[in-house]
C-alpha cells in the first residue's frame, strides 16, 4: 500500500508538473526572479534594476539539499544526480492578493508578489513560502520528515550569489562583524551562523544583504559561504552526520534587500542600513 501511495503521488506530481510552464518570471518593483522547471520552480535567478544579482547556471542551485549518510549524492531542488529529485505537489502565484495561473512567457507583475509551493523530498515533507515587496524579498521554510533519517548533511537555504560580488561582510549575533575579499580560490570565508551579511561588487557600487530570524528545530546551524569561481554560494547547513527525528519541525524566515553604494568607502554603513530595514 505505501509503494502504491509513493507512486500515485509521483504520477499526481509528474502531470502537475507538465501543466507548469518551464519558466515564471515574477516582477515587483525593481526587482525581478524567475522559477523554473529544471529547479523545481525554486527562485533561479535575482535581478535587480535589470542588473543579474544571483545567478542562473545549471549547477547553481537554490532550495535544498538532502543528503542521507549512506549516499554519495544530495538530493534536492536542482540535483537529481540519484535519479530521484523534489517532487512538486502544489504551486500557488499570487498578485495583489489575486491568484495567478502562469501561462507560457507571460510575466506576473504586482506590488505584491507571493508564491506558495508545497513539495517532497525522500521523506521530506516542504513547505516554501516566497513574498516580493517593495524590493524586499521575504522567504520561509519548512520542512518536516515522516521518518528518521540519518543524515551527512541537510541543506536548507541556497543563495547563489554572481562572482560579480567582491567583498562580504557578516554579522554575528554577539554583534561582531567581519569583511572578505573575495579570491574565488574555493575556500569557505565563513561556517558559522551569523543572522546577517552583505555581497558588494566594487566596481559597479550594487550590493544585496539578507538577515535570518525565527530559525527553529535546528542541531548545530552553520551558515557556509563558499567563494567560487562560478559564484558566490550562501547556504545554511545543518545535522551534519546527525539523524533528524520523525516528526521533527525544522522551519526559517529570511528577508533580502538591494542597495547601490558607488563609494567604496560607504559600503559597509549602507549595508548595516539595510540591515536594519530588513530586521524582523
Amino acid at each position: 500500500m505505501k509503494n502504491l501511495f509513493s507512486c500515485s503521488l509521483l504520477f499526481a506530481a509528474a502531470i502537475l508538473s507538465a501543466a507548469i510552464p518551464q519558466s515564471i518570471t515574477l516582477k515587483s518593483g525593481e526587482v525581478s526572479v524567475r522559477l523554473d522547471g529544471k529547479k523545481r520552480w525554486n527562485m533561479n535567478r535575482i535581478e535587480y534594476q535589470g542588473e543579474l544579482l544571483c545567478v542562473d547556471y545549471p549547477h547553481a542551485h537554490y532550495g535544498m539539499v538532502c543528503r542521507p549518510d549512506n549516499w554519495k549524492i544530495g538530493v534536492g531542488s536542482g540535483h537529481d544526480e540519484t535519479g530521484f529529485a523534489e517532487q512538486l505537489v502544489s504551486l500557488k502565484i499570487f498578485a495583489d492578493g489575486k491568484e495567478v495561473l502562469p501561462q507560457k512567457d507571460i510575466t506576473v507583475q504586482g506590488k505584491n508578489i507571493r508564491v506558495e509551493k508545497v513539495s517532497k523530498i525522500l521523506t521530506l515533507n516542504v513547505k516554501y513560502i516566497i513574498n516580493i515587496e517593495n524590493n524586499i524579498i521575504y522567504e520561509f521554510i519548512e520542512t518536516v520528515s515522516t521518518e528518521k533519517m540519518k543524515l551527512h548533511h541537510l541543506y536548507f537555504f541556497m543563495h547563489p550569489w554572481s562572482p560579480r560580488f567582491t567583498n562580504l561582510y557578516v554579522k554575528y549575533a554577539d554583534g561582531t562583524a567581519k569583511n572578505f575579499s573575495f579570491k574565488s580560490d574555493n575556500s569557505f570565508p565563513n561556517r558559522k551562523f551569523a543572522p546577517f551579511s552583505a555581497w558588494y561588487d566594487s566596481k559597479s557600487g550594487y550590493g544585496a544583504a539578507t538577515a535570518f530570524k525565527n530559525v527553529k528545530g535546528t542541531k548545530n546551524m552553520m551558515r557556509f559561504i563558499w567563494d567560487r569561481p562560478q559564484y558566490r554560494k550562501d547556504y545554511l547547513c545543518d545535522y551534519l552526520i546527525a539523524s533528524l527525528p520523525a516528526g521533527h519541525v525544522i522551519s526559517y524566515e529570511a528577508k533580502t534587500a538591494f542597495f547601490r553604494q558607488q563609494d567604496n568607502s560607504k559600503w559597509t554603513a549602507d549595508a548595516e542600513n539595510v540591515f536594519k530595514q530588513i530586521k524582523f
